[in-house]
C-alpha cells in the first residue's frame, strides 16, 4: 500500500500548532506559508475520513483549517491506492456543488482557498451537510470522499 501526501513544511508546522491550539480556543500566528500579515487569528479544524468513491480500494484522510479573519480554507490531504489526483473540492452534500476547490492540495500547489465567512461558518455549523472529494483521471467524479466532521 503505498501512501502519498502533499504538505510544505512550514504548513505543517502551522497545522499541527493549529490541531494543539484550536481546541484550546488558543490565537496562532499567521505562518510563513501565510501570504496574510502576521496577525493573531482564530483557526478552527475539520476532518475527512476519505473512503471509497468510484475507486474502490482508494482511502485517505483530509485535515482542514478555517479561518476567519483571512477568509481561508487550508487542505491538508493524504491518499492511498488512488491514481494520481487532478482536483479536489468540497461539495455540498444536498447537489454536490463545489463550495471549495482544493485542487491545489493534491497537485502541490496553494494548499488554501478563499471562501466567505459565512460560508466558513456553515462549513463549521454543520460540517456533515459538505464532503470532500479526491478526483484523478480515471474517476473524474471523485476517486474517494468522505463527509466532513469535528
Amino acid at each position: 500500500m503505498t501512501t502519498k501526501s502533499l504538505t510544505t513544511p512550514s504548513l505543517a508546522v502551522a497545522f499541527t500548532t493549529a490541531l494543539l491550539l484550536a481546541g484550546s480556543g488558543a490565537a496562532v500566528t499567521s505562518s510563513a506559508a501565510d501570504p496574510a500579515p502576521a496577525r493573531l487569528v482564530t483557526v478552527k479544524t475539520l476532518e475527512a475520513q476519505l473512503g471509497p468513491g468510484g475507486d474502490p480500494d482508494g482511502s485517505g484522510e483530509a485535515h482542514f483549517r478555517l479561518i476567519q479573519a483571512t477568509t481561508r480554507v487550508c487542505a491538508n490531504v493524504e491518499w492511498s491506492n488512488i491514481g494520481t489526483p487532478d482536483a479536489a473540492h468540497i461539495h455540498k452534500v444536498k447537489d454536490g456543488s463545489i463550495v471549495v476547490d482544493l485542487t491545489g492540495s493534491v497537485t502541490g500547489g496553494k494548499h488554501c482557498a478563499h471562501a466567505s465567512k459565512a460560508l466558513i461558518t456553515r462549513l463549521l455549523d454543520h460540517p456533515r451537510r459538505y464532503y470532500f472529494n479526491v478526483h484523478n483521471a480515471t474517476y473524474p467524479a471523485g476517486a474517494i470522499r468522505g463527509p466532513l466532521h469535528h
